[in-house]
């Protein structure tokens, strides 16, 4: 009782020295109309003339009449203080509502922060929270003078599973080795993740010696060698592991990382198990490991540039389009080619935003050429991560508009391998992205093993014969034939046949009169910034007149296969 006579005596003090309301204006009207009402009736009982002198009467002589005078004060003090109570009641309710939605807010970015951090399918940490962790326990060990070991490790043979029995089958299969890896690791020192694909990782800090990781390297290899079951089936699982020491490999946490991944494909290549990294990386090596590092700043600091190199139309002798190939502007190391960085990006987990920037960047350019009078077509290197993200072909619708690029200028050039990595993902992605309109190309055509009734399928439109056969085909006669078979193979699924590599004007000559399409080299024009692309495009306008027709020698009629 006491706490609510002081609650109304706050909010009667209130009442009183707040702003006058709208409430106690309405209280105040209510009360004047009442009183002048009564003082009305009084005297029209009073049989007497509605005059003011008698309602002036009538309130003088009346006791009733004279205590209500003091109802507009009373009704307006009422209506004030209906005002404070309202007002309490609606902020309390703001509070209360904006507290929940603090607390609802905390919870989203709390879940949101673990999606982030957590792998979707197996519910294992994700590459980049393993790299962050590895980060900050690289840093604690820097101080306190410890040891950090990791292992990486991969299933030997899961694409075959996920060729034979599906993309959701080997989702299953991936869940029930994250729980026995679980199993594996149950100390709570350990950090275990999945670092893409059919890869884990494990981190292990305060390493006390070596033989902890060679000890947990077999203990993995135990519970991944009972089979899995899969509906009716028994598949025999195995791993490759590979590991590595800090300081003793490596003192980053993306060299590290890529220590522990070489050390597991050289477990693959002999068949599988484990292999530790037992020696310091050699100075050249431990240096170009130290690029993965750099890479990630190297992308967000813009320290990537884009150089072109032109493809020309052999029959009709003109510029057909251009093919992006990117190059590091390294601040101390100069200009790194991709062979020495890419590899590393792939290792490392940073192929995507590569090949994001690649593509914004070709884009940009191809935009700017088309509104300068140059509509070429854009040929990008499309890397095997890319061919196996669901994501990638609306990533890539949305950059095409984005840049106001229509899809058919832009060729996406694809490896052999690559195509034969995953078969049933790489035509999916493939198939999204050619149904957009998008060119597709099969780069390095003959250096690989593919499947001629898998490229039938394929929605290509063109294949680049590698530079190996073009270079040695004037002296070579099996070079000269496989070129030659590999246009007439083109032509005869519809394709286009690209040779690069063109290095003179015999070259170039025998390849007009085998029939190729389009073809890429030194000849031509080696690959530059944009902005000399533009010089070099004025020079061949000036020397270079575009042929009315295309005029093509078809090679002879290959035997039909069956």
């Amino acid at each position: 009782m006491q706490q609510s006579n002081a609650e109304y005596f706050s909010h009667l003090v209130r009442a009183l020295r707040c702003r006058v309301s709208r409430y106690a204006y309405y209280g105040l009207a209510i009360a004047v109309v009442a009183v002048v009402l009564a003082t009305v009736a009084a005297v029209v009982l009073a049989g007497e003339p509605l005059t003011l002198s008698n309602l002036y009467a009538a309130q003088r002589n009346n006791v009733t009449l004279l205590a209500m005078d003091v109802m507009p004060f009373v009704f307006a003090l009422w209506g004030q203080y209906v005002h404070v109570i309202l007002s309490h009641e609606a902020g309390a309710m703001v509070l209360d509502e904006t507290d929940r939605l603090r607390t609802d807010k905390a919870a989203l970015q709390a879940e949101a922060r673990r999606l982030e951090q957590q792998d979707a399918l197996t519910g294992l940490a994700n590459r980049t929270h393993f790299i962050e962790l590895l980060e900050n326990s690289l840093a604690a060990a820097h101080l306190n003078r410890t040891r950090i070991g990791i292992i990486v490790l991969d299933l030997d043979g899961f694409s075959e599973v996920n060729d034979q029995f599906g993309a959701a089958n080997g989702d299953r299969v991936l869940k029930s080795v994250a729980r026995r890896l679980a199993n594996a690791v149950e100390d709570s020192a350990l950090v275990l993740a999945r670092l893409g694909g059919d890869s884990f990782g494990v981190l292990i800090e305060h390493l006390q010696s070596s033989e902890v990781l060679e000890k947990l390297g077999r203990r993995i290899q135990e519970v991944l060698e009972p089979p899995c079951a899969l509906d009716q089936l028994s598949l025999n699982l195995g791993a490759s592991i590979g590991a590595a020491v800090y300081p003793d490999n490596a003192r980053d946490a993306y060299a590290l990382l890529n220590a522990a991944d070489g050390a597991m494909q050289h477990a693959k290549t002999r068949g599988g198990g484990f292999e530790l990294v037992k020696a310091r990386l050699p100075l050249k090596d431990a240096e170009m490991h130290s690029l993965s590092a750099e890479l990630r700043a190297a992308i967000d600091g813009d320290q990537l540039v884009l150089h072109l190199q032109p493809l020309v139309d052999i029959q009709a002798d003109r510029v057909h389009g251009v093919e992006a190939l990117v190059r590091w502007q390294h601040p101390r190391r100069g200009l790194i080619m991709p062979g020495d960085f890419i590899p590393r990006a792939e290792r490392s987990g940073l192929m995507r935003d590569l090949s994001n920037w690649v593509l914004r960047r070709a884009l940009q350019y191809t935009a700017e050429l088309r509104a300068e009078g140059w509509p070429l077509r854009m040929s990008v290197n499309l890397s095997a991560r890319s061919l196996l993200d669901p994501d990638f072909p609306d990533v890539l619708a949305g950059l095409l508009a984005a840049y106001e690029v229509p899809s058919k200028s832009l060729t996406l050039e694809i490896t052999e391998d690559t195509l034969m990595a995953d078969q049933r993902r790489t035509l999916d992605i493939i198939t999204r992205v050619a149904n957009m309109g998008v060119q597709i190309s099969i780069d390095d055509f003959g250096t690989g093993y593919s499947q001629l009734a898998y490229l039938k399928r394929l929605p290509a439109s063109e294949i680049k014969i590698d530079r190996s056969f073009v270079t040695d085909m004037l002296v070579s006669k099996t070079d000269l034939s496989i070129v030659q078979a590999t246009i007439g193979l083109g032509h005869a699924l519809g394709l286009r046949a690209v040779a690069e590599g063109i290095e003179n004007e015999n070259q170039a000559d025998r390849l007009r009169v085998l029939g190729c399409d389009l073809m890429q080299g030194f000849y031509i024009g080696r690959p530059m910034p944009v902005d000399k692309l533009r010089e070099w495009l004025d020079q061949w306008h000036l020397h270079h007149e575009p042929q009315p027709t295309t005029v093509r020698v078809e090679p002879p009629e290959s035997p039909r296969l069956n």
